[in-house]
C-alpha cells in the first residue's frame, strides 16, 4: 500500500462518514439519491 492509497482510503471513510450524518428522515431510503451516492462509495446503508 502507498502514501497514495492510504489518502484515499481517508477520503473515502471521510466522505461515507459525513454522508451518513445526513441520513434522510424518510422511512423508505432504498431508492434514496442518498443511498445510491453511498453506495457509489462502496458502502450499502441497507446492508449495515
Amino acid at each position: 500500500m502507498t502514501g497514495d492509497d492510504h489518502a484515499h482510503m481517508r477520503k473515502v471513510v471521510g466522505y461515507v462518514h459525513r454522508h451518513l450524518a445526513q441520513r434522510p428522515t424518510k422511512e423508505s431510503i432504498e431508492d434514496s439519491r442518498w443511498r445510491h451516492s453511498l453506495m457509489n462509495w462502496g458502502h450499502d446503508p441497507c446492508k449495515g
